[in-house]
């Protein structure tokens, strides 16, 4: 893998991951655009174990309080979001192919968008805060196993469904970022045993390197820019992107083929 990809990957996966745009579509995007197979499993759990360390420093404290409290109603509410996510997640890995993920691509770019959207307009009209609660918890996890298809955010699934139950807006993002830690490293879990039964391919170690260093230094800045943009409910710019970006990529695949 050549260093500008490694760079150019890592970058986007800091930047995807927390805001509500995709990173696993935009990754599976460009990895297809620059032909990039070799070694990209490898650099794939890298990338996102880079992520990962970005959330825990962003939210250390917050994160120490959970362990030591683990019967606590904040820490419970992890567990109860995350049971549904796995969950979905296993039934999809098993039941779907990777040509139907692809072929998904631009319609889960759509989803996004969308449900952006009505997040935007429906967050306006609610006047009281709700609790996150139990239910709230189990429904957002929901949300969030739906991420796994590419293309539809993980974080614009969990943080616009939070807004939309009416959680309080910086408890939403903090509580979409701290649920990310179990899927993001499931997924990594997940990666690892694909790698040690097919081969992790050819890895330049120095590209990978760069690529996790981008993706964490990105990564920590735009967590704390996304809890910015939550606490103002200001979404509509993404929205746009990926409107425009899925009616890119649904004209790609089914009409014109241009990469």
């Amino acid at each position: 893998m050549a260093i500008l990809y490694a760079l150019i990957l890592g970058l986007v996966q800091g930047v995807c991951e927390f805001l509500p745009i995709s990173s696993s579509g935009h990754l599976l995007l460009l990895e297809h655009i620059f032909g990039i197979t070799d070694g990209s499993l490898f650099f794939n759990v890298l990338l996102h174990f880079a992520t990962l360390v970005a959330v825990i420093i962003v939210f250390w404290k917050d994160i120490v309080w959970l362990i030591r409290h683990p019967l606590s109603q904040e820490t419970l509410s992890v567990v109860v979001a995350t049971i549904p996510t796995v969950i979905i997640a296993l039934v999809v890995e098993h039941f779907v192919d990777e040509y139907a993920m692809v072929a998904f691509l631009g319609f889960g770019f759509l989803i996004s968008a969308i449900v952006i959207t009505l997040t935007c307009i429906l967050q306006k009209r609610r006047k009281t805060i709700q609790p996150l609660g139990y239910k709230n918890a189990l429904i957002i996890g929901l949300a969030q196993g739906v991420a796994v298809f590419p293309g539809i955010s993980r974080s614009a699934s969990t943080i616009c469904t939070s807004l939309m139950l009416g959680v309080e807006r910086e408890q939403s993002a903090k509580f979409s970022f701290i649920i990310s830690l179990p899927v993001i490293l499931g997924g990594m879990v997940f990666e690892v045993a694909d790698g040690v039964k097919s081969g992790f391919g050819n890895v330049n170690a120095f590209a990978c390197i760069v690529g996790f260093i981008a993706a964490f230094l990105v990564a920590i800045a735009t967590i704390k820019l996304m809890m910015k943009v939550v606490k103002k409910g200001k979404w509509w710019g993404f929205a746009l992107y990926l409107f425009i970006l899925s009616a890119v990529v649904i004209l790609n695949q089914y009409v014109f083929m241009w990469f």
